[in-house]
């Protein structure tokens, strides 16, 4: 990140609580009102800016930072200025999640830039360790969402089916579980928030699930029915499927990100279905479920190997059903590795009513 820096003619990055913070000091730290701040100097050693209440916890996760403690009853900023050098207006890359208060008093005193471009392309290469964790968590994901698809049944409303899912992960020793159970209708929206619609027979469920595995994210998609489908359920299913395939042999290291999203997207848009693909194919997944790199038309910034990142694309038939399915792979030098193992077949597996 230092070199980054100094590539960039900046003197400091500054890091709030984030997944920025965590992946530069393998520390967590507390999202709050109270300034926390982490300072990169182009050379020297790292400091925090930190409430008092929670110095102890952040030394007892990074031992090696230096700590620079406010209580609540002072002003923290003459701290940061004073590390900084306000006064002598140096350069300064802020990283993604500050307040807007400290974000406009820092643009008011020196110059900023958006630490995104330096910071994001670091982050997004997996090292041999991040890719351990990554596997680990796609294999929590698959366990979980064959295990509730067995489970769930007509009658059950999608809220006990997102809680089963969130008992699962919990007892696999996950975190910060999330879930869309989108049913019938429901399933043709996807960001739907999942409600207390209940499962009726003949239904198409949307699993959508993931966790975090020591710091690391999962993120699976699987397409179920209940009984026995609508009528064009299964040749939707097919097209979706045959679309995953095709953006995942799409994938290598120096491809640019926008091939894969258009080698999915032609499948199901020579099927007559294009209108109906509402989102870009895939997102980075790594200590946040969404973050680089993006797999969406008119990005030319080629995959490199070690990358990781989802492949899911859907179709939406507003009013009736939709479908999307979802893997999580690693780039390689040579093409793409699943992640996700959950079986797939020609139709989608049966959820017995």
């Amino acid at each position: 990140m230092q070199r980054a820096l100094h590539e960039q003619g900046a003197e400091f990055l500054l890091v709030p609580a984030s997944a920025d913070f965590r992946w530069l000091t393998g520390a967590r730290a507390h999202v709050s009102e109270r300034l926390l701040c982490l300072v990169v100097p182009k050379s020297g050693a790292p400091a925090c800016i930190v409430p008092t209440l929670e110095a102890e916890a952040l030394g007892a996760e990074c031992p090696w930072l230096e700590r620079i403690a406010w209580d609540d009853d002072r002003d923290p900023w003459p701290l940061l200025g004073g590390r900084l050098g306000l006064e002598r207006r140096p350069a300064l890359l802020l990283a993604e999640g500050f307040r807007v208060g400290p974000l406009l008093a820092l643009a008011e005193r020196t110059r900023c830039k958006p630490a995104g471009p330096a910071l994001e392309l670091l982050r997004a290469v997996k090292d041999a360790d991040e890719l351990k964790l990554l596997a680990t968590a796609g294999a929590h994901a698959d366990q979980v969402v064959m295990e509730t698809a067995e489970w769930m049944r007509a009658g059950m409303t999608e809220r006990e089916v997102q809680r089963f899912v969130f008992d699962r992960f919990e007892e696999l020793g996950d975190t910060d579980t999330w879930a869309i159970v989108a049913s019938g209708p429901n399933s043709a929206l996807p960001h739907y928030m999942t409600g207390q619609r209940r499962l009726e027979d003949g239904d198409v469920v949307v699993l959508d699930v993931g966790a975090y595995t020591e710091g690391y994210a999962s993120d699976i998609t699987r397409t179920f029915w209940l009984g026995t489908p609508p009528a064009d359920a299964e040749k939707v299913y097919g097209i979706v499927d045959e679309a995953r395939r095709a953006g995942i042999a799409a994938i290598r290291a120096g491809v640019p990100a926008e091939a894969v999203d258009r080698a999915a997207r032609a499948v199901i848009e020579r099927a007559g279905y294009g209108p109906s693909f509402l989102h870009r194919t895939g997102h980075g997944v790594g200590l946040e479920i969404h973050e680089p790199p993006y797999l969406v038309g008119g990005n030319q910034r080629p995959l490199a190997a070690g990358m990781t990142h989802s492949v899911e694309p859907g179709i939406y038939l507003n009013g009736r059903f939709g479908v999307r399915l979802e893997d999580i792979v690693a780039v390689e030098e040579g093409g793409a590795r699943r992640l996700n193992d959950a079986p797939f077949v020609p139709v989608p597996q049966r959820v017995r009513g």
